[in-house]
């Protein structure tokens, strides 16, 4: 019993699989290696429907902040092949890619995946990137929370990089990335605030609601900060 157990695919054999495949896509999809680098595989886990293995990954919280800002790119990936040691030859793999990560293999008998190819020879050719949108929960709450402002006071926020941050015990979702570190956030109830990591006080309010953000917001983000930093 223990002999079976220990002959399945483990975190480890992923770990080595996804680093030579981020030196495979170095050229055409070079986030994955950033991402490779700002991120851990946390474990690994079997999925039947369809069958492959599920990747769940941790971050450091400065990563998961970069991650959300600048990586956050979802696609499915074709035209990656492994050598099956069964059949004596290259087979095509699938694969999802979330955040500009490796979070999804899909393949038959996961759980023998190690042993039915061999991880050391993967091939590229004529590689299918595939979008894929996943909605963004921490988005629509900020959505919900600017619904007073007009379309193109939207457009003139980061809402597509929405992510939620807390502070003492407080929740703020962020709408504008000052490219510093630091953000603009709303919270639920639509009051904005520039959340400083260099500041005591780390959540500065700003506005009482998103209307009057605008009235000294116009859509640049240098003027913004030489008002913050006055």
């Amino acid at each position: 019993m223990w002999h079976i157990f220990s002959s399945r695919t483990k975190k480890k054999h992923i770990i080595n699989f996804e680093t030579k495949l981020a030196r495979l896509l170095l050229t055409e999809l070079p986030k994955v290696t950033d991402t490779l680098l700002l991120s851990n595989v946390l474990h690994i886990s079997f999925t039947s429907k369809p069958e492959g293995i599920y990747v769940a990954r941790s971050y450091s919280p400065d990563s998961f902040q970069l991650i959300n800002r600048k990586y956050n790119q979802h696609f499915n990936l074709s035209g990656i092949t492994v050598y099956h040691n069964k059949s004596k030859g290259y087979q095509p793999l699938k694969l999802f890619f979330q955040s500009n990560s490796l979070t999804n293999i899909i393949v038959d008998c996961p759980k023998s995946f190690h042993r039915d190819f061999d991880l050391n020879k993967i091939q590229k050719s004529s590689l299918i990137i595939e979008p894929v949108e996943i909605i963004n929960p921490d988005q629509k709450i900020a959505e919900k929370a600017l619904k007073s402002l007009s379309n193109e006071q939207l457009t003139l926020l980061d809402l597509d990089g929405t992510f939620e941050i807390e502070l003492g015990g407080k929740f703020y979702y962020t709408i504008l990335d000052m490219d510093d570190g630091n953000y603009i956030a709303v919270t639920r109830g639509g009051k904005i605030y520039w959340l400083n990591h260099d500041s005591d006080e780390r959540a500065q309010l700003l506005a009482k609601n998103p209307s009057d953000f605008f009235l000294v917001y116009k859509g640049d983000k240098a003027d913004l900060q030489n008002l913050l930093d006055g």
